[in-house]
């Protein structure tokens, strides 16, 4: 029996794992350079033969255990001031306000 013949095109050779990996990637580097942060050699791969992930794998680069302490501080730099400034600002007692005031009305 002859199998029908099935012409194929560019598809044939698209790869939408690595295609999405490379997205992926792209979006964490952009992420990561607006806190300050450079990730140096970042790649996409496929998967080892022991590794459990069906798609190609981000490889974040040869970073060494100082490089990334260093990365991680400043990450955790931004979510500290983040997380400080969406706390609600206890309001001034009324003693307070009202010395306020009048340290301004005294400036006007």
């Amino acid at each position: 029996m002859q199998q029908k013949f099935h012409p194929g095109g560019p598809e044939y050779f698209d790869d939408q794992g690595r295609d999405y990996a490379v997205v992926a990637g792209v979006e964490l580097v952009n992420v990561l350079r607006k806190l300050g942060v450079e990730l140096e050699g970042i790649g996409v791969s496929a998967p080892c033969d022991r590794c459990s992930s069906v798609g190609c794998v981000l490889d974040l680069g040869p970073d060494e255990p100082a490089q990334a302490l260093k990365m991680a501080a400043t990450i955790n730099d931004y979510v500290e001031e983040s997380t400080r400034l969406r706390e609600p600002v206890s309001p001034l007692p009324r003693r307070k306000r009202k010395q306020r005031a009048k340290k301004l009305n005294a400036t006007l």
